[in-house]
């Protein structure tokens, strides 16, 4: 599996409890498999082809199939094994699933459960009677996806006695023991990486203390299954396999699949097999300005046009260019097929199909053909959440809204006349009502910032959104708020950045956002901005950015604050108002962030001060220190193994408990308290070895070393390195519920060698106790920090905080919150933001 069935007639479905609803509706008792489950063997259901195959879970053991999808779905997947019993016995069964679930046992049905636990995957227990010998258990488990889709299970089984190696998992190859010597190798294969940049070889390694040796097979391939590569090297400890130079593959996501020898896995079905993702780059990272903001803008259409697998707005992106003959109107034709069936995030298409709408239809050039489908998929959308019809499509959230409105206020102006299908209204109706809740948007974000802060994902949409605004609203305000927003938001990207990488704490984020600069959605904007970053498949915000040329540009004080290189920027703010009281208007945010960057020329520290520390999180990234574009390290509590997006948290983005995180300019303390029971029992760093040109670890400390900026990471429960699997070598894990990590930054101009700056740090090691969960710390300036779970951070005795700042507290702003108005400055410029109507 998963079997997934598309829900039709949603209207059906109706309240809080929908899921439950669909999954009822779709629920059949039986197994519905009439077969002998074995690995390879196919069936069909309902016109799906299904197969069985060979699932190894993970250090989570999860059998985990989370996915993303854009519309409704009914999912149904199962799982069998084989279990010996040393006799007849009575057992306890824990079964963890996000979904409903069935359990059966020798074919007789002796469990189900129905709940709906969206991110957090539930157990139940209960018991069961296992019979001497095999025992046959089935598990199908269920799920309704609704855009992000955790879908994951495991079964516990506890108590019981049982013979040597009693789990019996059911395979066409019976050579049980050369399986698991192909196993063992391709676990012990491994990437140093997951990005690959221009001439850097894509190569595996196996590890010098692996005692076995044999043939094995490895292809890398994009994920629709194009072969790029392929070679069946001699695994042999020590020893590595190049495969291909990053520039010799489409740039872009591929898998690497390790398996047995060829010969094996097709004639003998021996289907022994590991995936890896990777990503390949051509373009390079910039980490200097360079050229005039035009020759960038121009820079960053081309990239985008010439993209393969760029979409809608890689044809955007030649429309602003007059490429009218390299136009490909399959991209643009898919759009609009997924804006019709009202897939989720339509709203980030659909305001691509109206700026080009507004910019080109009327060129000769434009194809006749695509007007009349074009304005047909204007006239029939769904414009907010409040109008007719049920759909999966996301509303809500800050940069789905902005996104919405603006689609709205477009489509509107273009047909002020024309009446549109789903709410009955005219193009002048539609208009107003998004100008207004496009105002309302605009003015709580001038005001009091952003719920999704600092987002290296989500700014990409707000931006998208205020470009459209900015350059194509009729309405005089609107067009005004929409380009003080856009100012203020690339300021505090430009305050938050590092040499291009936007390092900062993130509202929200995803994982490959944030091992690095170069895959950051925002990364390309950056890049067009102040000449540092990188061009990469986001391009929706590069290319509206770029195509609003007519009445926005970024402002020269904003490329001055992005190249600025003093030797020291600390940056607060608060973004929120926190708590309100009861007469605070409405509309006015009840969550806060307080947010600290300290910023030299080697490097920048960026944390999320005392954010709900104890609770569980969800996409937030709390801390961050950069030293590059790959040099980045932070720290967080895992959720589960899996790096799919659709888990929040996953291993990486967020965490499951939020950590209590002070810093004071170049030191950093994150404390962690984990409950009873957590899952994965450890917190982890990324650690990306490559990255740095000198690292070790000693003592409780690690150590990096990247230009001339230095690192030392502290954990108080002691660090291991991660030699195996997706993050081998870019991991450091650290077991216990309750930890304490601290960061030390330095600088070979403050702090000599690199091999000085250790000797330093490992004389002065962190006081910990894990019982009170406090930590003192003397740093390397001297002073003596004093931080615990409760309590405030002290500097020298004296407190400092860590909550209640201004909206911006830096030497390029000073602005309290509410903000009507921001000036910033940059020597003799100054810009004023005025956030008032």
């Amino acid at each position: 599996g998963p079997q997934a069935i598309n829900v039709e007639n949603l209207e059906q479905f109706q309240g809080e409890d929908y899921k439950l609803q669909i999954a009822r509706h779709y629920y059949v008792e039986d197994t519905l498999i009439d077969h002998e489950p074995v690995e390879t063997v196919t069936f069909s259901l309902d016109g799906a082809d299904l197969r069985w195959r060979a699932f190894r879970t993970l250090d989570d053991h999860f059998v985990d199939l989370t996915a993303f999808y854009h519309t409704t779905h009914y999912l149904r997947s199962w799982a069998f094994t084989g279990l010996l019993s040393a006799g007849e016995q009575q057992v306890q069964m824990v079964l963890t699933t996000n979904g409903p679930a069935d359990v059966w046992i020798n074919g007789a049905h002796v469990h189900r459960q129905e709940h709906f636990s969206h991110q957090d995957p539930r157990s139940v227990s209960f018991d069961a009677t296992l019979q001497d010998g095999l025992n046959e258990i089935m598990v199908r488990f269920e799920e309704v996806a609704a855009r992000e889709c955790p879908y994951a299970m495991a079964l516990q089984v506890q108590g019981g006695e049982y013979p040597e190696r009693p789990v019996r998992v059911p395979v066409v190859n019976m050579s049980i023991g050369r399986r698991l010597m192909l196993e063992n190798i391709v676990d012990q294969t491994v990437l140093d990486r997951d990005v690959y940049v221009s001439d850097q070889v894509i190569q595996l390694s196996w590890p010098e203390e692996m005692a076995i040796s044999s043939k094995m097979g490895a292809r890398l391939q994009k994920p629709d299954g194009r072969i790029y590569a392929e070679a069946h090297p001699v695994a042999i400890g020590g020893k590595s396999q190049n495969m291909v130079r990053a520039y010799e593959v489409p740039e872009g996501e591929l898998r690497l699949f390790l398996m047995a020898p060829p010969e094996e896995y097709y004639e003998a079905n021996m289907r022994v097999q590991k995936e890896y993702s990777l990503y390949a780059f051509r373009n390079k990272f910039s980490e200097q300005p360079y050229g005039t903001y035009e020759d960038r803008r121009v820079e960053a259409l081309r990239d985008a046009a010439y993209r393969l697998e760029g979409g809608l707005y890689s044809e955007i992106a030649k429309m602003e260019m007059g490429l009218w003959k390299r136009l490909n109107t399959d991209p643009i034709t898919k759009a609009i097929d997924g804006i019709n069936r009202r897939e989720d995030c339509s709203d980030f298409y659909l305001v691509g199909i109206l700026g080009a709408l507004y910019r080109y239809a009327d060129d000769e050039n434009f194809p006749a053909d695509l007007k009349g489908p074009m304005e047909e998929c204007v006239l029939n959308f769904k414009y907010w959440d409040d109008e007719p019809g049920a759909d999966a499509m996301c509303y809500r959230t800050e940069n789905h809204s902005i996104l919405f409105h603006t689609c709205e206020v477009l489509a509107g102006q273009l047909y002020p006349e024309a009446t549109f299908s789903n709410a009955g209204e005219n193009g002048a109706w539609h208009a107003e009502k998004g100008k207004q809740l496009a105002l309302d948007w605009l003015l709580l974000r001038g005001q009091y910032g952003f719920q999704e802060w600092d987002s290296n994902c989500y700014f990409e949409e707000d931006i998208l959104a205020l470009a459209h605004l900015a350059d194509l609203s009729h309405d005089a305000d609107l067009q005004e708020m929409a380009a003080v927003v856009l100012d203020k938001m690339l300021f505090t990207m430009a305050l938050n950045s590092f040499k291009g990488v936007f390092g900062s704490t993130h509202g929200r984020t995803y994982t490959p956002f944030i091992k690095g600069g170069r895959r950051e959605a925002t990364s390309g904007i950056q890049r067009m901005a102040w000449g540092m970053g990188c061009y990469n498949e986001h391009i929706r915000g590069v290319v509206a950015l770029a195509c609003a040329k007519e009445n926005y540009q970024v402002h020269d004080l904003l490329y001055a604050v992005g190249v600025d290189r003093p030797d020291e920027v600390w940056n607060r703010e608060r973004h929120g108002a926190g708590s309100q009281p009861t007469d605070a208007p409405e509309g006015t945010p009840t969550w806060g962030v307080d947010k600290v960057t300290y910023k030299t020329p080697d490097y920048m520290l960026a944390s999320a001060q005392d954010y709900h520390p104890g609770e569980q999180g969800y996409q937030q990234h709390i801390w961050q220190a950069t030293m590059g574009p790959d040099a980045v390290v932070f720290v967080t509590h895992p959720s589960k193994v899996s790096e799919e997006g659709s888990h929040r948290p996953n291993f990486w983005h967020g965490n499951y408990v939020l950590p209590r995180v002070a810093q004071w300019k170049d030191v950093l303390v994150a404390i962690h308290d984990l409950p009873e029971g957590d899952w994965l029992g450890f917190t982890h760093a990324y650690f990306p070895e490559f990255a740095f040109e000198e690292h070790t670890v000693r003592d409780n400390w690690a150590f990096a070393k990247a230009g001339d900026g230095y690192l030392a990471l502290y954990a108080a429960q002691g660090l291991e390195r991660t030699t195996a699997g997706q993050n081998a070598f870019r991991e450091l894990r650290s077991y216990g519920n309750k930890n304490v990590w601290v960061c030390q930054m330095g600088r070979a101009e403050l702090d000599g060698t690199f091999e000085e700056f250790q000797e330093k740090v490992l004389a002065a090691p962190p006081e910990v106790n894990l019982d009170d969960l406090r930590v003192t710390y003397a740093n390397m300036r001297g002073q003596t920090l004093a931080f615990g779970w409760e309590g405030p951070l002290t500097v020298d005795g004296e407190e400092q905080a860590i909550t209640g700042f201004p909206h911006y507290d830096s030497m390029y702003c000073q602005a309290e919150m509410p903000a009507s108005m921001m000036e910033l400055k940059y020597l003799d410029w100054v810009l004023r933001l005025n956030f008032e109507l």
